[in-house]
């Protein structure tokens, strides 16, 4: 990866710029080669033609890269820990999504693991071997005598754990099911994850009777309130899973009464008006005989 980003580099200053060619048989001899704006070469006498040449020098860096991406994957391939582990971006095909991610960064923790039961293999059993029988040789205290075997299992509970955790995490999604949850005891189930994650389950969790307490609490909470509390009382015979919107009641629900039907407001009134007209019309009773 450095010799191809090297190369890349030294391709760039040489393409950066140009590379100026002088034919000086046409050129005032004794002249400063020198470069800058506004600079005047003067030329002898003689055949006409070109006495300055600026050649552009090929830019390869593109193909430098593309060969240096190729020995981080090498390199990636070789030590077990892919880019995107240390946070690259733009990965493709499986990691685009969550899931997928997931998948490739647990497949990259597998040699991670290998370094640890190395380091449980080859370091920290047998130095534990050593002070163990170093203190069954010598130490004065008989009660700490016996025949042990030094096992150091700094890989096996990592790996049992997150196997442990898995499959309470599964086995709580099944019982979830109304069903099967009479069956379940998730008091169990809840702490072994707790303990699963180094946490400690009597910090995190309730017992039964806190449970129950905490349950009561939290229906307390999610309840309307009611006219006592200063919430609003419901009409008679509302429902709150009425698909309407209504909530059961009879108010402001169905179409608006045009003129002519039953319900419409300007009915009464042309009645009125009808009688009104009437009354005009008949003669003015005389007095009574």
């Amino acid at each position: 990866m450095n010799g191809f980003m090297r190369m890349a580099v030294d391709n760039a200053v040489l393409s950066g710029n140009l590379i100026v060619e002088v034919d000086e048989t046409n050129l005032v001899p004794g002249q400063d080669l020198s470069l800058y704006p506004g600079k005047v070469f003067r030329r002898q006498g003689g055949a006409p033609g070109q006495a300055i040449f600026g050649t552009k020098f090929p830019n390869v860096s593109q193909e430098n890269m593309m060969l240096f991406d190729k020995a981080r994957v090498l390199a990636d391939e070789s030590t077990g820990f892919p880019s995107f582990a240390h946070g690259q971006t733009g990965v493709s095909g499986v990691g685009r999504t969550a899931s997928g991610i997931s998948m490739l960064m647990g497949a990259a923790q597998g040699s991670t693991k290998t370094i640890i039961k190395n380091v449980d293999d080859y370091l920290l059993r047998p130095l534990g071997e050593g002070f163990f029988r170093f203190n069954m040789q010598f130490d004065f205290d008989p009660e700490i005598k016996g025949d042990l075997e030094v096992k150091a299992r700094g890989t096996e509970s990592l790996m049992a754990n997150e196997v442990r955790s898995q499959r309470l995490m599964q086995f709580l999604q099944i019982a979830s099911n109304p069903a099967l949850a009479p069956f379940a005891k998730f008091q169990y189930v809840i702490r072994e994850i707790a303990k699963s994650m180094d946490l400690d389950p009597d910090k995190v969790t309730n017992n039964m009777d806190e449970a129950a307490l905490q349950a009561e609490i939290m229906k307390g909470f999610q309840q309307p309130a009611g006219p006592e509390q200063g919430g609003m009382m419901p009409p008679a015979g509302a429902n709150a899973m009425d698909p309407t919107g209504a909530g059961g009641g009879n108010i402001g629900t169905g179409q608006v009464p045009v003129p002519g039907e039953q319900g419409f407001s300007a009915n009464g009134q042309g009645n009125i008006q009808q009688a009104e007209a009437a009354g005009q019309q008949q003669p003015p009773m005389g007095p009574l005989q």
